[in-house]
């Protein structure tokens, strides 16, 4: 990576000292031990597929969710993509690269100009044939520890962390503007979400909580709060139910609907750890 490219990132800090010493991290590394001559590529990459097995091995007896109908508005098609949709998407995008990638980002930046037209058409592609591109779902995994402190001899104390393809998260925002904007349209969303929502966030989840426990004070009563945190929740979410979910209660149907079918099908990961790469 050319030195211009960190010389910008610095200038782009802009007096956050936050911002800054992320930028700094990225040109010095990571100088935290990784006990890389204890653990190998192939060790957590046979670690991070063990510990979602075990999860679906422990639910694998119960009876399977029949998803109910509900009457909705339908999405059968996609909006066209634009030339000037790319482009803005290619300037807000965050100056982050991935090994899978045959450009660096700052140099996609620059030209987003010429390459934003070729992207809407392959963009444009994607979605008419229903078709998520091969090259674009495979990932490149890094362990990463859990927080500071922890023991890096300890395999469960690491967290996986995929990089995808800059051209892939490109076509995945494209998708989720025309999803987001479906589902708000409609008030499809649950009401009291605050994930992947405007304007909501986890302090607005915090706020709500917070506002419910005066409330119950207020009225001479007592309150018992339970917080579940499920194991490897986003990465044993069954695609089948999934799909299903999206068809029977969220209204997506034909290319819509294929084209999540192959985006969720046929991927792949590689796990990079200590200078080496995983045979999976």
């Amino acid at each position: 990576m050319n030195t211009s490219f960190w010389r910008d990132k610095i200038a782009a800090s802009k007096g956050d000292s936050s911002k800054l010493w992320r930028t700094f991290k990225g040109v010095l590394g990571d100088a935290r031990p990784t006990d890389s001559d204890v653990h190998t590529a192939d060790d957590f990459a046979t670690s991070f597929n063990d510990k979602v097995d075990a999860v679906r091995a422990s639910t694998a007896a119960t009876p399977l969710y029949n998803v109910p109908h509900r009457t909705t508005p339908t999405m059968t098609e996609w909006r066209d993509v634009t030339s000037d949709e790319v482009e803005k998407l290619i300037s807000a995008t965050p100056n982050k690269m991935c090994q899978l990638d045959p450009l660096p980002t700052c140099l996609v930046k620059d030209m987003r100009g010429l390459l934003a037209p070729f992207l809407s058409m392959l963009f444009n592609k994607s979605l008419t044939t229903g078709c998520f591109p091969s090259q674009f779902k495979e990932a490149v995994v890094r362990p990463l520890l859990k927080k500071t402190g922890l023991d890096a001899s300890e395999r469960k104390n690491y967290r996986p962390v995929s990089n995808l393809p800059f051209v892939s998260k490109l076509l995945e925002k494209v998708v989720q503007v025309r999803i987001q904007a479906f589902f708000d349209g409609n008030e499809l969303m649950p009401k009291m979400q605050s994930a992947y929502r405007q304007i909501h966030c986890t302090e607005t989840a915090a706020t709500k909580v917070f506002s419910d426990l005066l409330l119950v004070a207020d009225g001479g009563k007592m309150t018992a709060l339970c917080l579940l945190d499920l194991t490897a929740a986003f990465d044993t979410v069954d695609h089948e139910l999934l799909l299903l979910r999206l068809e029977r209660q969220f209204g997506l149907h034909g290319i819509v609907l294929d084209w999540f079918r192959s985006y969720l099908s046929g991927r792949t990961f590689y796990v990079v750890f200590g200078g080496s790469k995983s045979r999976i």
